[in-house]
């Protein structure tokens, strides 16, 4: 059985099975028994060695990254590098927009470059368009979200914030994870967040964070691969 967004809107079977995933057409879980981990607003400094430890752990994640953010990825070779190796390494790579603007506070041209910019940089980069992207700060009205999808996109929030932006500290940061865990039911997938900006996400949180999913017998799946859908366009 394959889980696709769309097919859930068309099948009452599968909008049982799976309707915790989604919310209107905004993709929230992974597939049952399945945990995505997300990284948001790279590539940067650490992204390259995060994929090294992602694929020490033979764990596939998904970056949504960012052209004009942390970095200008049209001219740092550094981010430039770390995405072509994420890329090539099996990661799925997504948007996360231009420069991070709030999609739901701007319109017409400025709206389209957010979009179609990062698409242009990341095409020039791996040879592929993203088919998925997280709205800045997980902002997406009806408005927002229909343009999205008319752009060929699946909209992707989360089910689990590790919050590593506020402390950068191991303990609350894998608190937020259990408590989104055992708030749900064991059988739901999750989509966990965090970010490839910050040296504490890579050399603590992402281990620890794949040793608790193992803990609890999930799989891991990009969030592609949560959907049934392709990453790419």
């Amino acid at each position: 059985m394959t889980f696709s967004t769309r097919k859930i809107f068309n099948t009452s079977i599968a909008f049982g099975l799976l309707a915790s995933m989604v919310s209107g057409s905004i993709i929230y879980n992974c597939k049952p028994g399945h945990v995505a981990i997300t990284y948001d607003d790279g590539p940067y400094d650490y992204t390259s060695a995060l994929v090294d430890l992602l694929d020490s752990r033979q764990v596939k994640a998904t970056f949504f990254v960012n052209g004009k953010n942390f970095i200008d990825l049209e001219t740092n070779t550094k981010g430039q590098d770390a995405l072509r190796k994420a890329h090539a390494s099996g990661h799925q790579i997504a948007s996360h927009t231009l420069s991070h603007k709030d999609l739901d506070t701007i319109s017409g041209q400025e709206f389209e470059d957010e979009i179609t910019e990062l698409e242009r940089i990341v095409y020039g980069l791996i040879q592929v368009k993203p088919a998925f992207l997280r709205p800045p700060y997980g902002n997406a009205n009806d408005d927002t979200v229909a343009k999205l999808e008319g752009r060929g996109y699946n909209v992707v929030k989360w089910s689990t914030d590790t919050k590593d932006f506020e402390t950068h500290s191991l303990q609350p940061e894998m608190a937020n994870v259990k408590n989104s865990f055992n708030s749900s039911n064991i059988d739901e997938g999750f989509i966990t967040l965090s970010h490839d900006v910050y040296e504490q996400t890579t050399t603590e949180l992402t281990s620890a964070l794949i040793d608790y999913v193992k803990s609890q017998g999930f799989e891991f799946s990009t969030v592609a691969d949560c959907v049934g859908e392709n990453p790419y366009r």
